[in-house]
């Protein structure tokens, strides 16, 4: 049998791009011949027709042939697992679908009969580990059909956020010192469309991955471009003099390590009473998403808060490299909540072209030097919710041993030891005293927490004893 109608007819059967073969060759353009899928189930059309099928399905939803390979292994998978998973748990206890989640994101399978932890556990955990996505995949498929979640019986989106809520509440329970995955949780329900069951299935992976492996970098989010500009670069609304509530932004360039992969902190400043005060009115983060091909929208998503409380809308941009100024149109979808203008020029500061450019360009250079850094500061704890308290709370030395992680801080002129068992938590085992260490509050809840940022790792100080 021809491998790829074999494979577009278990996606079919399983419903991943559309809720019935009618529905899905509506959206490839078959309204006038909506029975070609199910042709295609039964056998009945030529090659030709599975490949034109085939290659309509890839350019709909920007896949590759491999994202179809490994859906179809996806489904299979659930379905054959399934059958050795579901007769291992005992399916009268309230809690057993979560104990079945415990088990196959921790591979603790010591409650399994041996003959499953000789057979079928070696197998799921080298999935795990060679295809985390296909395995993963399958966890997903596994879930939604233990807890008969139909993904189109009201609303895919609304389901798909359900369901992220869902895995977050035990994901977060079970790995409590991984803040980064939970604020991938809230991204996950405000940048994604899910419009379709491969859209859950790849969402939830990238959760389930985010919570289980501390060097998985997240692809959430969109792939993002930098522009020529400098590192900082300051801009006013074109034509506007300066005055007092005279309106300036400053962006920063925030690299990913990748030219192509990277996003701006903007400082939405007010002047003052004074050409020496500006007060900070507002921090956004602006992420101008690239395009993939020429006809696409240009497309600027900002951003502002943190975690549940985060707010995003859209602009569709346009920049005049002649005569440095970005133009912004808001989407009527999500409004211009932030209030930004239809155009912003950016301030030359070395070579300013008129009286007016001059002005800003001297007032803007003297905020740099004088309040700039200061200012920055708050911008990026205001956004990021996440306050350094490195000047009250001074980490002196890191101490590990094989049984506790000692810290040794300086707090309102008294040295104390903070320490925690290293069975606390498991990823306690995987850090070393060189890494870098954090002291830091939340802004959400005010608690002050000890974090590993190159691993996404935080604890609350709290949990520490102190001697």
């Amino acid at each position: 049998m021809n491998e790829k109608r074999k494979i577009l007819q278990c996606l079919i059967d399983n419903r991943a791009f559309a809720p019935s073969a009618s529905a899905l060759a509506k959206d490839l353009g078959y309204e006038s011949n909506k029975a070609t899928l199910y042709r295609i189930m039964r056998d009945e059309t030529k090659d030709s027709t599975v490949d034109d099928v085939w290659d309509k399905l890839l350019e709909e939803h920007c896949l590759t042939e491999r994202h179809l390979h490994n859906l179809a292994r996806i489904f299979e998978g659930a379905a054959y697992f399934s059958d050795l998973i579901l007769p291992e748990m005992d399916r009268k206890h309230p809690k057993w679908l979560r104990y079945l989640l415990l088990m196959l994101t921790d591979d603790d399978y010591e409650a399994c009969s041996p003959e499953f932890q000789q057979e079928t556990a070696p197998i799921l955990k080298d999935l795990k580990a060679d295809e985390p996505d296909v395995y993963w995949g399958i966890v997903t498929v596994i879930y939604i059909r233990c807890r008969n979640i139909d993904p189109y019986k009201e609303n895919p989106q609304r389901t798909f956020c359900l369901l992220i809520d869902e895995l977050d509440n035990m994901l977060s329970y079970w790995y409590p010192e991984r803040t980064d995955a939970h604020e991938i949780s809230f991204n996950l329900k405000e940048l994604t469309k899910a419009s379709n069951l491969w859209k859950i299935i790849e969402n939830c992976t990238i959760l389930f991955r985010r919570y289980t492996e501390a060097d998985f970098s997240s692809y959430a989010s969109q792939s993002m471009m930098l522009f020529g500009w400098d590192a900082k670069s300051f801009w006013r609304i074109p034509g506007h003099p300066y005055l007092q509530g005279s309106q300036v932004w400053v962006l920063v360039e925030h690299s990913f390590g990748r030219a192509t992969n990277g996003c701006y902190i903007v400082l939405c400043l007010e002047a003052g009473k004074d050409i020496c005060t500006f007060v900070l009115k507002d921090a956004l983060v602006f992420c101008f998403w690239s395009v993939d091909k020429e006809d696409d929208p240009l497309i600027l998503q900002a951003c502002r808060g943190t975690g549940a409380h985060r707010e995003w809308c859209f602009y569709a941009y346009g920049y005049d490299e002649e005569t440095h100024t970005l133009y912004l149109e808001a989407n009527p979808a999500t409004g211009n909540l932030f209030g930004l203008p239809e155009a912003m020029k950016q301030i030359n500061l070395e070579t300013p072209k008129d009286k007016e450019e001059k002005v800003w360009a001297r007032i803007m250079n003297k905020w740099d030097k004088e309040q700039g850094n200061s200012i920055f500061e708050q911008a990026k704890a205001l956004f990021a919710g996440r306050i350094d308290l490195k000047d009250t709370y001074q980490l002196e030395d890191v101490s590990i041993s094989r049984t506790c992680l000692k810290l040794f801080i300086r707090h309102n002129g008294d040295s104390r030891t903070y320490q925690l068992p290293i069975e606390a938590y498991d990823f306690l085992q995987k850090i070393n005293p060189t890494q870098q260490v954090l002291i830091v509050r939340h802004t959400d809840d005010q608690d002050i927490y000890v974090e590993w940022p190159e691993m996404g790792y935080g604890i609350k100080l709290s949990e520490f004893d102190t001697h």
